[in-house]
């Protein structure tokens, strides 16, 4: 039988996934990587998720067994991080090791969660595939010894935001159908916008009216669902949409830095998408016929209208009853 967890419950995993993706972005837009600022910050996002394991051993639903198993591997992972912080004057090697070693423990803690019967499919397959994912990165930074800084970074840094997401979707807890899917529909554009749409405009920027191409790309995945669901959803596919071309103009350098090496400054970058550079030309729409300067105030606005569009109309499908995939 399916269980909910308790309402704190839930609330931590929210907040904890919350901070650790925060932590993540702060780590990205510092490019001081030889500081001990991101270490720290590395460090203090491991110990979150082992408070996060730690906690879902406190389940009174949970078999004795799998909540000593998750208090153990919570309590294992901490102490890790307590070895890095209470000694600071740790070799890189040494230091990436110890990391490697608690990101393991929170991947076992993860697939632990993947055997709870009690949990809805669609969360053991996530704790399944966000700990498989977990182990591998954890044991790539031990097969490689000659990671460099950088690297190591950004593999942290990205095991750190998938874990954080995960959080975050088990807090909210979809418990229809049709709330399964917004999120699963919303995680799938995150990705394609970060990963994909980036790839193609770090790359692939140089043909004939580009952005008009670019704006198609945004919303190709989700002409499906007008195909399924009929033009009556053409809020849902839209907003999807938005959702993406955000991950590209909010993300594409940040990938650029984090899977590309492309090592941007990307504290002023960002400055200029969100407006805080007044009227300085960031780049050129090519529309094919006609073209269009952007500017920091043009595009800072173009951000923030397509974020509000987006939360609104998620909102209003997340809680308005409809025959949405009825």
């Amino acid at each position: 039988m399916e269980q909910r967890q308790s309402s704190w419950l839930r609330a931590l995993e929210i907040v904890l996934g919350a901070v650790s993706i925060i932590i993540a972005i702060v780590v990205v837009l510092d490019h001081q990587y030889t500081s001990r600022t991101v270490p720290s910050l590395l460090v203090f996002a491991v110990f979150l998720n082992s408070v996060r394991i730690a906690s879902a051993g406190g389940i009174r639903r949970l078999r004795v067994l799998r909540r000593s198993l998750s208090l153990l591997l919570g309590v294992a992972a901490a102490a890790v991080v307590a070895i890095v912080i209470l000694l600071p004057g740790l070799s890189f090697a040494t230091f990436a090791l110890l990391l490697a070693t608690g990101l393991a423990i929170q991947g076992l803690g993860r697939l632990s969660n993947a055997t709870h019967l009690g949990r809805p499919r669609w969360l053991r397959a996530s704790a399944l595939t966000v700990g498989l994912a977990t182990l591998a990165l954890a044991g790539i930074i031990v097969a490689v010894p000659r990671l460099t800084t950088i690297t190591l970074v950004a593999i942290l840094a990205l095991t750190i935001s998938v874990n954080g997401i995960e959080s975050i979707i088990i807090g909210i807890q979809p418990s229809t159908r049709k709330q399964l899917t917004l999120v699963k529909l919303v995680v799938f554009a995150i990705f394609y916008g970060f990963i994909e749409v980036n790839w193609i405009d770090l790359y692939y920027n140089r043909v004939p009216a580009y952005h008009i191409w670019l704006i198609l790309t945004y919303m190709a995945p989700f002409v499906v669902l007008l195909v399924f669901q009929g033009l009556k959803d053409w809020q849902l596919a839209l907003s999807l949409g938005l959702l993406v071309s955000l991950m590209n103009d909010l993300g594409y350098y940040v990938s650029g830095d984090l899977l590309f090496r492309f090592h941007v400054a990307l504290v002023p970058w960002l400055s200029g998408q969100l407006g805080f550079q007044g009227g300085k030309l960031l780049f050129t729409f090519q529309g094919g016929i006609f073209t269009i300067g952007v500017t920091s105030y043009l595009m800072g606005a173009s951000v923030y209208a397509r974020i509000a569009v987006v939360v609104v109309v998620l909102y209003h499908w997340w809680r308005r009853p409809t025959d949405f995939l009825g």
